[in-house]
């Protein structure tokens, strides 16, 4: 059963509990005190009766019935019985067949129900003071006061139908009214789940908080969507990195396998699949660490200094930077990080190589650093062309290339990622420096210092 349903359903018992319970009460009231009145007007009746049966040699008057209601008196039914059973005197409808005085005997001044040719009426008996042994009986109809009776029972169960039918209506519609945008959300939720990252929340419900759930909703299946377009998109990439040097090692193989050749034009062929396996180590390699990088694995983190891990760094990359003819410039202060050491030292390698890669021959890579409060900020500047303003965005994903940068590059296209999630790891960051107006690309690193 639905929330919604479950809502009416709970609402419509409760108020038919409330009704119900408050009607019955009402009825039993107003019940009781119509039983008091005409009691009251029974034996008041009665016991002047009683008297005056003595005056009218023990016949009835013609005093009218009781008074039970609005209405007016009843009508007066009434019998004089001696001990032993003898009827003196009946009214109608007794003097046919009058009841038997062991079948009415009742403790004196109770009245009391009893049931006369199916006719319901209510009675009271009591002796005649100035004739021993001598009974009065009278009685009166309870058909009106029975009819009264049903008839605010039928209007009372009538109310209740009602407004149970009205509450029920009520409550399905505010149900839905509060629960749609939870059932808007729901939906988008399934749909999600449906694999529709296109699905969104249209959420206008005074509740902020419902609000604010709808928007979380959006941001989440947002943040979901670009993850998984970037997924399909490494995929694809690494798919396309992949193959060209399979397809190059394959090609090599299979033409030094078509024919005989000598010995120059085999180690010809190796070196060139050697070099086509190197690349496919490295690409395997860049794929691993990025896999790992938010991964608690690997050495343990040590309190190292700055300068050794940007030495160690500058160590892997001082032949590249030979090749290319390109200086490098470090100027670090006294720093102490606690960090897993070969971790930092692939963050520095990785945007080492891509400044020299980008730097012109003759130019020069400079690294500088400064604390900020508790963070420790270092700086790697090149003299490169730069990245322009549309592809700042999108340099750290992985296998992207800048036009204008693409015929000088030569790695896998996974370093400044993996350099960003290291840093990210440590609670940190590596990011797009644009604060200056010079010439290249300046890429911040923002670690913890000890």
């Amino acid at each position: 059963m639905s929330f919604r349903a479950r809502t009416t359903a709970v609402l419509a018992a409760v108020t038919a509990l409330a009704l119900g319970g408050a009607f019955a009460a009402v009825l039993v009231a107003f019940n009781g005190l119509q039983q008091r009145q005409l009691d009251a007007s029974l034996l008041a009746v009665a016991r002047t009766e009683a008297v005056e049966v003595h005056q009218h040699a023990l016949r009835f008057s013609d005093r009218p019935g009781p008074a039970a209601n609005d209405i007016g008196p009843l009508t007066k039914f009434g019998i004089i019985y001696e001990d032993s059973g003898t009827v003196i005197a009946a009214t109608y409808p007794f003097e046919r067949t009058p009841p038997h005085l062991a079948d009415i005997r009742h403790p004196n001044a109770q009245p009391f129900n009893f049931l006369f040719e199916r006719e319901h009426m209510r009675g009271v008996f009591m002796p005649i003071p100035q004739h021993a042994n001598t009974f009065l009986f009278l009685a009166t109809s309870r058909e009106d006061f029975e009819g009264d009776k049903e008839y605010l029972f039928r209007a009372m169960l009538a109310a209740v139908v009602v407004a149970v039918g009205w509450a029920s209506l009520i409550a399905y519609w505010m149900s839905g009214r509060l629960t749609r945008d939870h059932r808007n959300i729901a939906a988008v939720a399934r749909g999600v789940a449906r694999g529709d990252l296109t699905a969104r929340t249209d959420v206008s419900s005074p509740d902020p908080e419902i609000v604010q759930l709808g928007s979380d909703m959006n941001d989440m299946v947002e943040r979901l969507a670009e993850l998984v377009s970037s997924q399909q998109r490494f995929i694809a990439h690494a798919a396309h990195e992949l193959r060209s040097p399979l397809t190059a090692l394959y090609g090599e193989l299979q033409q030094a396998l078509r024919k005989e050749r000598d010995a120059a034009a085999y180690r010809q062929a190796i070196q060139q699949a050697l070099e086509a396996t190197r690349r496919l180590k490295l690409l395997a390699n860049d794929l691993l660490t990025l896999a790992r990088t938010k991964q608690d694995a690997g050495e343990s983190p040590e309190a190292i200094t700055l300068e050794r891990m940007v030495e160690d760094a500058r160590k892997l990359v001082a032949d590249l930077a030979t090749s290319r003819e390109v200086a490098l410039d470090i100027r670090l202060p006294k720093a102490t990080v606690s960090h897993r050491h070969g971790d930092v030292t692939r963050l520095f390698r990785n945007l080492l190589e891509n400044a020299i890669m980008h730097s012109p021959s003759g130019g020069v890579v400079r690294v500088e650093s400064e604390h900020h409060g508790s963070m420790l900020h270092t700086w790697i500047i090149d003299q490169g062309p730069g990245i322009d303003e549309e592809d700042q965005e999108r340099i750290f994903e992985p296998f992207f290339r800048a036009p204008n940068a693409a015929k000088t590059r030569d790695g896998s296209g996974l370093g400044l990622g993996i350099a960003r999630e290291i840093a990210r790891g440590y609670g940190g960051d590596v990011q797009l420096d644009t604060s200056s107006r010079a010439p290249g690309a300046r890429f911040l690193v923002v670690l913890p210092a000890s």
